[in-house]
């Protein structure tokens, strides 16, 4: 577990928290307060993917959500968003979010619906602990942006999909998913005061990368642990602005890592990872140091659902946490999520999930990272 962070109980599974922390008393009126869940889930062979997030803002009374489905270059994506009170329940149109089982099982569904012919019913479930990154502490525009705390969950994933009234059946042998469920402040939840003056740094605007990284390797005995990491760093003189890595295994431990060194390549067009590898370097004995050499490359080319329709960053007029209604819905498809053109219009779009295999050695498994590469920076290649 994380020093700074309350221990895990089953209670933790639900959005009702209130304060960065485990179950801990209310401290704040702060109208960026968000509690999120979110899945990445995707077939080992790259042929299919799946996403699914869902936001509550107690402060701003709205509960939000996306699911959406990838084929190849399409995408599919259903938005809704709804007025949260009086009605608290997990349900926002016709997104549903139902725990079985605390820590171990959850059901995600997509009702048929007018935005776009896609649906699911869905149950993840957990096959590794739940483990914390650190706290995520951010200063920006003069004041205090983010307090927020993280797990992070790897498992698997059964039940069926259907789209445009082809049903695809889901074998957990088959598929593997990612999960986080966050609570506190953050940035970029609903339109920005218009009353301020404006930001002085924009991560957008500047030289700037950041990875969100989480992976489950197997060993040949059969023991599972992961390589998890999360950095985001600028230009110097401001430099590196955050970063958490550890490696988790499944016994609850997590050992920190002292630095991460990713040296990736990324496709030309739309920045897309293509493979590399990752270097950690670990506290040995004594003064040593260990390096510990992890290689990823992309499940499929062309696969990675993109966050920006998930109103990761505005998106049509509408960003997570804002009011759209007593009940809205909204989808579209995009036939091409990798054409260059639309990452040429927004750096944004850069921004999704992506499926990798990876491998340590006799370890092997299978990851997610999340992605931006603004500028040159020695270790990103770009083919």
């Amino acid at each position: 577990m994380v020093p700074t962070i309350a221990q895990l109980v089953a209670a933790d599974e639900y959005l009702s928290h209130q304060t960065a922390n485990t179950f801990d008393t209310v401290a704040t009126e702060d109208l960026s307060w968000t509690e999120k869940v979110w899945f990445t889930l995707a077939r080992k062979d790259g042929t299919l993917q799946a996403s699914f997030g869902l936001g509550k803002y107690t402060n701003r009374n709205l509960i939000d959500g996306f699911a959406g489905v990838q084929i190849g270059t399409q995408q599919r994506t259903v938005r809704a968003s709804r007025v949260l009170r009086p009605c608290l329940d997990l349900v926002v149109g016709p997104l549903r979010y139902e725990i079985i089982e605390p820590m171990r099982q959850l059901r995600l569904s997509l009702a048929p619906n007018a935005a776009q012919p896609i649906s699911y019913d869905l149950v993840w479930t957990a096959h590794a602990p739940a483990f914390f990154e650190d706290r995520d502490l951010g200063y920006a525009a003069h004041r205090n942006s983010s307090n927020v705390v993280r797990y992070h969950q790897a498992g698997t994933v059964s039940g069926w999909i259907e789209v445009d009234g082809e049903r695809h059946h889901v074998d957990p042998e088959e598929w593997f998913g990612f999960r986080d469920h966050s609570w506190g402040v953050r940035e970029h939840v609903g339109s920005d005061p218009a009353d301020l003056p404006p930001a002085v740094t924009s991560k957008i605007a500047a030289d700037y990368q950041f990875n969100w990284f989480v992976s489950c390797l197997s060993r040949p005995d059969g023991s599972r642990y992961e390589l998890a990491y999360y950095f985001r760093e600028f230009r110097e003189p401001r430099g590196l602005d955050w970063f958490t890595a550890y490696i988790n295994e499944e016994n609850g431990r997590q050992i920190p890592i002292l630095q991460i060194h990713p040296e990736l390549t990324y496709r030309k067009s739309d920045h897309a990872v293509m493979g590399g590898r990752i270097y950690a370097l670990m506290r040995g004995e004594g003064r040593r140091t260990v390096e510990r050499v992890f290689e990823v490359e992309a499940l499929d080319s062309e696969m990675g659902f993109r966050l920006n329709p998930g109103m990761y960053g505005a998106w049509k007029g509408q960003i997570h946490g804002s009011y759209m209604g007593e009940d809205f819905l909204d989808g579209e498809c995009i036939d091409n999520v990798n054409d260059p053109a639309r990452f040429a219009a927004s750096r944004r779009w850069e921004i999704r999930d992506r499926p990798l295999r990876i491998r340590e050695g006799d370890a092997v498994g299978f990851a997610n990272i999340e992605s931006i590469v603004i500028g040159d920076w020695p270790a990103a290649t770009f083919v």
